[in-house]
């Protein structure tokens, strides 16, 4: 599944980088990825278990998740991680893993 990214503005994108193993795969290699995000925004990650649905097309459902991150993005990260499985729901037929993450400024004097 592809990350998505809430940027300080509120905007929430799928990210688009090279396929690998799903979330939580271990034993295969994968090729690291750098990526510069500004300060404040949210990077999500998460498996396949919360977009996939049999009642609904996977295209759908991700920009559901979009529409929904887009929408609470002014939330904590709890609040907003209850909010994207709260508007995802009922769909859940697998287990779901979420990780919502926020990209602080660096400390003066780290870089």
């Amino acid at each position: 599944m592809p990350p998505a990214v809430v940027r300080d503005d509120g905007l929430a994108e799928l990210l688009e980088l090279p396929a690998g193993a799903p979330l939580g795969v271990g034993g295969i290699d994968f090729v690291p990825t750098e990526l510069t995000l500004p300060p404040g925004s949210i990077l999500v990650l998460y498996t396949d278990g919360l977009v996939e649905a049999r009642c609904a097309d996977i295209d759908q459902r991700l920009t559901q998740l979009l529409d929904v991150l887009s929408a609470n993005s002014g939330l904590s990260l709890d609040g907003l991680s209850q909010a994207v499985v709260d508007g995802l729901a009922p769909a859940p037929d697998d287990d779901v893993a979420l990780l919502l993450a926020r990209i602080c400024p660096p400390k003066p004097g780290s870089e």
